[in-house]
């Protein structure tokens, strides 16, 4: 159970720190970040090829004279400024831009301007960054971690009542086959004891048979006078 435990902490220690990735190179690109999450941004495929690329964050409220702020000015493979370095990092290889701790401040329309060797415009896109205040995915993430634990849960109840099996069985065997020992020992006896009378009484039988007669005497009564008898026996 601990480590069921251990297991939904991990779990919901990494849905804190979720991490989501947008796609910014095309036009008007929408982005989302978690409020406290990190966001990595796709802003170019390799800014190498790119002479020199400021990114910049618009004004919310477009009817304010306010202009734009620089968040990263960059030339080729070199990073000019970064004005959150504390808390992000461009990749010039791969055009990434990755924000750590987001904020309420960092949502907003982006502007990515790119120019040529001559100081020319070549390109421009936006982006629209919306910070929310929970992942978006938190319910459906929170629906897994449940069944994830119910499944654990059931699993370790599995798990004991199979250890538990293999303790009660063999016994449950081991009465059954000397309760059969027993009655094949108690029933030998009976038959040799059964033959054994059947053979008696064919003796006893056979005696009664073949034995011969017993002689009968018959003694006279008062003045009879007494007779020799002969008598042969058959």
């Amino acid at each position: 159970m601990e480590a069921v435990v251990g297991l939904l902490l991990m779990l919901l220690g990494v849905s804190h720190g979720v991490e989501t990735y947008c796609d910014g190179r095309q036009d008007g690109a929408q982005c989302y970040g978690a409020l406290g999450g990190t966001v990595v941004l796709q802003l170019m495929d390799n800014a190498s090829e790119i002479f020199r690329y400021t990114w910049s964050i618009k004004p919310t409220n477009k009817t304010t004279k306010t202009n734009t702020t620089t968040i990263l000015h960059g030339r080729k493979n070199v990073t000019v400024s970064n004005l959150i370095a504390n808390r992000s990092i461009f990749t010039p290889s791969n055009g990434t831009f990755r924000i750590n701790n987001l904020n309420w401040t960092d949502g907003g329309e982006y502007e990515l301007l790119t120019f040529d060797s001559d100081g020319k415009e070549s390109e421009q896109r936006t982006l629209q960054l919306t910070i929310q205040a929970g992942n978006r995915y938190l319910p459906t993430l929170a629906g897994v971690l449940s069944a994830m634990l119910i499944l654990l849960v059931v699993c370790v109840a599995v798990v004991c009542a199979q250890k538990k099996k293999p303790n009660s069985k063999p016994k449950e065997e081991e009465n059954l086959e000397l309760t059969y020992a027993d009655v094949r020992t108690v029933r030998q006896p009976g038959r040799q004891m059964q033959q054994r009378a059947e053979k008696e009484g064919e003796v006893e039988y056979g005696q009664l048979k073949f034995s011969e007669r017993p002689q009968q005497t018959v003694e006279p009564a008062g003045d009879e006078c007494v007779y020799p008898k002969v008598r042969k026996d058959t």
